[in-house]
């Protein structure tokens, strides 16, 4: 008799959560495909974007697990190294594997674009009212000159802090003060360590592009015309990058193993007090203070971690964000749980949560009031709440297109660079032939 009073309870409280989202009309879109779902025997496939913090992975896999108990239907999340999204992706839409829904970065939602994703702008805009507009960084996503507009709901805005050994910097006679140029941040890493002081990656790996690209660009450097329609990588300015970053490799503050393509690779590096400066978006600091599966917490370097915006250049000072979110593949069956999965996963307790762990600063202004976006709770994340309310594009100055992004998303400023740097080739070599493989890609969209 208890068990059965307890499961009426249950039923209740499960209607109860569904009754703000689900009329009471069981011919609605929704109904019709949890009742098709659970005819056919099917799960409700999503692919999360794994980042460099266990429990907002679990919280996430957590998250979708807990919907899917709500609507009565199986559900598989499956964590997916951001690293290797794009690849598995590709390799899902040839195989006609695809996943109902996924975490996307804003590149790969431009590379699939409208031929292979759900337009969402309906809920966009909905989501968008509910939760107070858009922060200033996630507005890229919704102009009507981007490629991607309407393909996705925006739910983290990322991007690089330089992260400082303040203690070793302070003890060779360099400033506490975030370094205004790159020059001057090679100037204090080599005087605080000489060998291996930057531990910035130079692989094929989205840390290194991520660097790549601000240096690249505070050099006054760009990957397309103002049109988006020629590359235009080969420039004085690219060389002058290129310069800034020989000079780095024969001062020998690159490590002898940064041309890899791990992650966390930086991570570790920091982590293990073996390099004075790291470009990091959050993750680091959530392991000093809370620890991790791999890495005890370490309050002292915490203690003795600086963080600030990435340096400048001759030309300009930009502070990269970008985005993460949250898409429906065209080739799903059930559209309307793919949207109603993500109304459930963008509701204010879920991103509250979800924040506190993750690596991201906030997409809409109703998530501002966190507290730990403050910071004296936690330096890390109010830089990233900096950079999703006063950040400029990832792309910025060029046009965030698709084929923008494919010549990025192919880490082609790292390859430039490893030619020059590993491969034997002259710089003017490298250069050539990075120009040519990008304008390939800006003729290919042409037809």
């Amino acid at each position: 008799m208890k068990k059965k009073l307890l499961a009426g309870v249950t039923a209740a409280l499960v209607g109860l959560s569904l009754s703000p989202m689900i009329s009471a009309n069981a011919a609605t879109p929704l109904q019709k495909e949890i009742a098709a779902i659970n005819k056919s025997g099917d799960t409700f496939q999503y692919w999360i974007g794994l980042i460099f913090s266990d429990d907002a992975n679990a919280q996430a896999v957590n998250s979708i697990k807990a919907w899917g108990a709500t609507r009565g239907i199986k559900v598989n999340p499956v964590l997916v190294n951001q690293n290797n999204l794009t690849s598995q992706i590709t390799a899902a839409l040839t195989a006609g594997t695809m996943p109902d829904a996924f975490d996307s970065s804003s590149g790969l939602m431009l590379q699939l674009g409208s031929k292979n994703l759900v337009n969402v702008q309906a809920l966009h805009d909905e989501l968008a009212a509910k939760y107070g507009g858009l922060n200033k960084a996630a507005t890229q996503f919704n102009l009507s000159t981007y490629g991607g507009k309407g393909l996705g709901v925006p739910y983290g805005i990322n991007g690089n802090l330089l992260n400082r050994r303040l203690d070793l910097i302070k003890a060779s006679g360099g400033s506490a003060q975030p370094p205004k140029t790159w020059e001057e941040a090679l100037s204090t890493a080599y005087n605080a360590q000489k060998v291996g002081a930057w531990g910035f990656n130079t692989g094929n790996v989205g840390d290194a592009e991520g660097v790549f690209q601000a240096m690249f660009r505070d050099y006054g450097a760009r990957t397309g015309n103002d049109e988006g329609t020629k590359c235009t990588i080969d420039t004085q300015a690219t060389k002058d990058f290129m310069t800034l970053v020989k000079k780095a490799y024969d001062k020998g503050l690159y490590p002898s193993d940064s041309s890899n393509s791990d992650g966390a690779w930086d991570n570790n590096k920091y982590l293990g007090g073996k390099a004075v400066m790291i470009a990091n978006p959050g993750s680091v600091y959530t392991t000093l203070i809370g620890g991790s599966a791999t890495w005890d917490k370490n309050p002292t370097l915490a203690k003795n971690t600086g963080f600030s915006p990435l340096p400048g250049g001759p030309v300009m000072q930009v502070a990269p964000s970008d985005g993460w979110l949250r898409v429906i593949s065209k080739s799903s069956k059930y559209p309307e749980l793919g949207k109603d999965l993500i109304r459930y996963l963008m509701g204010r307790n879920n991103m509250q949560e979800y924040y506190s762990k993750a690596i991201y600063g906030p997409a809409f202004k109703a998530y501002n009031t966190f507290t730990f976006w403050r910071v004296a709770n936690d330096p890390a994340r109010a830089g990233l709440y900096l950079l999703a309310t006063a950040g400029t594009a990832g792309n910025y100055p060029d046009m965030n297109n698709a084929q923008n992004a494919e010549f990025h998303g192919g880490f082609g400023l790292s390859k430039m660079v490893q030619a020059y740097l590993y491969g034997g080739k002259t710089m003017t070599e490298a250069i050539t032939a990075a120009q040519a493989s990008c304008q390939a890609i800006y003729d290919k969209y042409k037809k």
